[in-house]
């Protein structure tokens, strides 16, 4: 019986070390990746991707359901990486015999190889892929019903500047919806993004919580934005 005590206290002792050294690196990962922000490395695209995450995080389907995704919109989704959600948002636009489309942003060629290739298999033909930064890159100003960005705003070096790009390329009265999952690197707050929101003059629009690990923000572009000679 003594031996037995002993040997569990050892396991425990061997689990608590192992969940130490698993913490220790998450909080140092995750340190890491604040000071310098980068996009998810492709190796990591399928795991995306994957049922189990599916079954932590809702499906596409449902991620595309909390942030308001309707029949008819055009939405940009700003590192959509293999298309993850992106098959999920073109349906939904382009259901109900609407004419609804995507426009993706991506700026790893190797994650636009492989989002092309979901698409050509899931036959979507609605979606536009293009390469190069978002916060550079040249958009026609109030052209999105809704700017989708899932697991992106903490691989933003800018993501203030980010923001600024998504308030300019949305309509009066258009959304900007934010999804974050605890478990990547990248994970930002609620309370930060909606902080880098109303900086640029977003408006809380609505806010649901999944399980503790992921939440969904809506932000709306005012439909009307008083002149200076107006407010004065």
């Amino acid at each position: 019986m003594r031996q037995l005590q002993v040997s569990l206290r050892w396991l425990g002792s061997i689990v608590a070390g192992l969940l130490s050294l698993f913490v220790i690196g998450q909080i140092l990962m995750r340190i890491r990746h604040r000071l310098h922000p980068r996009p998810m490395p492709i190796r990591m695209a399928r795991k995306l991707r994957s049922s189990a995450r599916h079954k932590l995080f809702g499906t596409p389907e449902q991620v595309a359901e909390r942030a308001g995704v309707m029949p008819g919109m055009h939405i940009l989704e700003i590192g959509p990486g293999p298309g993850n959600f992106t098959v999920a948002l073109a349906r939904c636009v382009g259901s109900q015999g609407k004419q609804g489309n995507v426009t993706c942003v991506e700026i790893q060629p190797g994650m636009i190889q492989m989002l092309r290739r979901q698409l050509s298999a899931e036959q979507i033909n609605n979606v536009e892929v293009l390469q190069g930064d978002a916060q550079k890159l040249s958009l026609p100003p109030e052209s999105f019903d809704m700017v989708f960005l899932a697991a992106v705003v903490g691989e933003a070096p800018d993501a203030q500047a980010l923001f600024s790009k998504c308030m300019q390329v949305l309509k009066p009265g258009g959304i900007l919806a934010v999804t974050e999952q605890v478990m990547n690197p990248s994970f930002r707050p609620s309370g930060s993004v909606r902080q880098l929101a109303i900086t640029v003059g977003l408006q809380d629009s609505g806010y649901i919580a999944g399980p503790w690990w992921n939440y969904t923000a809506r932000y709306r572009k005012p439909a009307a934005i008083p002149s200076l000679k107006q407010a004065v």
